[in-house]
């Protein structure tokens, strides 16, 4: 996926001649195609049927396989956090494939705060992500996926939750209480700052073509072998390359 991972993918070699590349996720190559309008109107639907008004905000939480107690504690912690924010906002629950939408029952059925719903299973996270003002997780990968659109990412939990780490690159806000939710959500209101590349490229190094890249690599490798004048090919130890074909690490 990203330069991050290139100490994994060194500890996982085993031959001495083993190289590591760098190219992407296959699977976010669909990312490239998508159609925010459709997904934000999907969301429009599911927050305001039969012509309601839909609220202005609509944060998508791509959500984990927890035990019920764990499930409500980010639930209370998202719930209030958008409360606090204000700014009219609604929640879509996007449950985990692992997950039923009677999980979610008690939650939509609230008498105060922002309007919630529970997303169709078949289309999860993934299928309406890109429609959204911000996204909520704990280590869902869609948080990637999310910030490799520019979407907002909040990464949420108490303290010791288990995170992508994607804070510790900028490229999400780290909420472990109310007060942080609604913080991090305000900033949406107000627009954030891009990324720079060098900041998605750490997490993942990702054009929209990687699953090409990687087909044209083993076709390489497998009519040619390694080039003394390849690129994206390093002696061990060097640095990874800044080209967009991918680093490499032998």
């Amino acid at each position: 996926m990203g330069e991050r991972d290139l100490a994994l993918g060194r500890g996982w070699a085993r031959h001495p001649e083993a190289e590591v590349h760098v190219l992407g996720q296959p699977r976010f190559d669909v990312l490239a195609g998508l159609s925010r309008q459709a997904q934000r109107r999907y969301l429009e639907k599911l927050l305001a049927p039969a012509g309601r008004r839909a609220p202005a905000r609509i944060a998508v939480w791509a959500c984990q396989p927890f035990n019920p107690v764990h499930l409500k504690s980010h639930a209370d912690l998202l719930l209030d956090g958008l409360a606090e924010a204000g700014g009219d906002w609604g929640l879509v629950i996007a449950p985990h494939p692992a997950q039923g939408t009677d999980a979610f029952t008690a939650l939509v059925k609230r008498d105060a705060g922002p309007p919630v719903v529970v997303a169709d299973p078949r289309v999860g996270a993934r299928g309406c992500l890109a429609g959204a003002d911000a996204i909520a997780s704990a280590y869902s990968t869609c948080g990637i996926e999310a910030a490799l659109l520019g979407i907002p990412v909040l990464e949420i939990g108490p303290p010791g939750e288990r995170t992508l780490g994607l804070t510790g690159h900028g490229l999400a806000t780290r909420c472990e209480a109310t007060g942080e939710v609604a913080e991090a959500l305000s900033g949406v209101r107000a627009g954030s700052a891009p990324i720079p590349r060098a900041a998605l490229d750490a997490v993942c190094r990702w054009r929209g073509d990687s699953a090409a890249r990687i087909a044209r690599l083993i076709t390489d490798r497998a009519t040619s072998g390694p080039r003394a004048d390849d690129s994206t090919h390093h002696p061990p130890g060097a640095a990874a390359s800044p080209k967009d074909e991918g680093a490499s690490v032998r």
